[in-house]
């Protein structure tokens, strides 16, 4: 990236992509809470999809990082904050309380992190936006004052919060199979 304005286009592509990704793992989870009311189990096409759309997110994810790290690092620590750390809290989570199989935690994982994603992203840039047009900030003075560290913060912890919390609902949907 040449300037600002191309790494912060790039961002928000790539920002879009792991939207559309999320919305394709949250139709996955409305898949699967269906499968699972109606018929008691959740088929396995529906888990190998969602571990590879989960896949696609961790390649995305880390893809943004590694090419904004040195030219936009804000951007490298939004995604850290929004994608990797709710994804390995959540998998350690579920790990380490249920008797889940690796796959069926990776399915889990993929499917609780996807809808709080989408409401975190909302949080992140609406508080940004709302916090700065509230007390009239131009950019620098917002990042002076760090409210898109702020923003971010928030929005991660929303993530994680919403994240562990609709995993340990999801863990009921799988049968606890994991020897120890």
């Amino acid at each position: 990236m040449s300037n600002g304005l191309g790494a912060g286009f790039f961002g928000l592509t790539l920002l879009a992509i792991l939207l559309g990704l999320a919305a394709v793992l949250t139709l996955a989870l409305v898949g699967v809470v269906g499968f699972r009311r109606w018929t008691g189990t959740v088929p396995q096409l529906l888990k190998y999809v969602s571990v590879a759309v989960l896949g696609g997110v961790l390649v995305v994810a880390g893809f943004g990082v590694l090419a904004m790290y040195d030219e936009a690092v804000l951007l490298a620590v939004l995604f850290l904050v929004i994608v990797f750390v709710p994804l390995a809290a959540v998998g350690i989570y579920l790990y380490q309380t249920t008797e889940l199989t690796r796959v069926d935690v990776l399915v889990t994982t993929g499917l609780a992190w996807s809808f709080p994603f989408v409401i975190g992203v909302g949080v992140t840039f609406g508080l940004t936006i709302g916090v700065s047009s509230t007390f009239d900030l131009a950019p620098a003075e917002s990042q002076r004052l760090g409210v898109v560290w702020i923003a971010m913060l928030v929005g991660g912890v929303v993530i994680v919060i919403g994240s562990i919390l609709l995993g340990k609902y999801l863990s009921q949907s799988f049968p606890s199979s994991r020897s120890v």
